[in-house]
């Protein structure tokens, strides 16, 4: 639905304005921009379309961020009138079959887009701007990931669970025992080793506004823009076997920045950068 408010919105707006702009050096000359912001390190190329639009296009590159942080380690409660709620799991239980409290995980994020943006000025010679376009990864949308970082440090979870129902002593109500990332449920594979990711849409509007033309009227400026990506709802995912996740009724505070990330159905988007009009 975003998508197509977008592609409709740059159909009104080339259909407002001409595209013949009033001297002949529209399309003539061009700018390199580079900067940083939310998306990472970006760089593009622009032009004027007229004297009321210009076209940019370039990439953005997140180096990799990592991180760690204690996910708890609870069972799921499968007598909970809403799936996927978690039940501690008592203290004879954890001791006697020697399931940790918590296990440490690192997370990493990392990103690298392309963009197409066309900004729109209200006025001639005018910086400010109304911005519409789409940012887009090809090959994979994979945004975010947690693994634990001891390996094999859930062997003895992995053995609880392909056990635990001959173990007479643990009530009914008790499923498995996972790792609790935010609203997630992840279970540990058979050697003990957890792991999951986010992925969202490959292709994600963006609107939004900013000051600074795209070809600077000297031989250099400053360009700020501030909008969202709309990159949809973010789907977690067990990277042990690539079992879509869902967290409906779920609690828990743990997952830090990649727990946020899940939460998140738009990025803000705040970039500065300086523009150079290279001919």
């Amino acid at each position: 639905m975003i998508r197509k408010i977008c592609l409709v919105g740059v159909s009104l707006m080339l259909a407002m304005f001409p595209v013949q702009a009033d001297d002949n050096n529209v399309l003539r000359h061009y700018s390199l921009s580079v900067g940083a912001g939310t998306t990472g390190i970006t760089a593009d190329l622009g032009t004027m379309v007229s004297d009321y639009l210009s076209l940019r296009g370039g990439v953005d590159y997140m180096p990799k961020l990592t991180y760690s942080t204690w996910l708890d380690m609870d069972a799921v409660n499968l007598t909970a009138d809403v799936p996927y709620t978690f039940q501690d799991v008592p203290s004879s239980i954890r001791e006697q079959y020697g399931i940790p409290d918590k296990v440490e995980v690192e997370g990493k994020y990392n990103s690298f887009t392309g963009h197409v943006l066309l900004d729109v000025y209200p006025a001639k010679g005018c910086g400010f701007h109304f911005t519409v376009g789409s940012y887009f990864c090809k090959g994979g949308s994979k945004l975010a990931e947690a693994y634990n970082k001891e390996e094999g440090v859930l062997k003895n979870v992995a053995d609880y669970n392909a056990r635990r129902g001959v173990f007479a002593i643990v009530p009914e109500k008790y499923g498995e025992v996972a790792a609790r990332w935010g609203g997630y449920s992840v279970t540990p594979d058979d050697q003990g080793n957890v792991n999951a990711y986010i992925k969202v849409n490959n292709i994600r509007p963006y609107v939004g506004l900013g000051f600074g033309r795209a070809v600077p009227k000297s031989r250099i400026n400053c360009q700020v823009d501030l909008g969202v990506q709309f990159w949809g709802r973010p789907a977690v995912y067990n990277g042990v076997n690539g079992e879509h996740l869902t967290a409906e009724g779920a609690k828990g505070d743990d997952g830090g920045l990649l727990k946020l990330i899940s939460n998140l159905k738009v990025l803000p988007v705040l970039s500065i950068r300086l523009a150079g009009r290279i001919f």
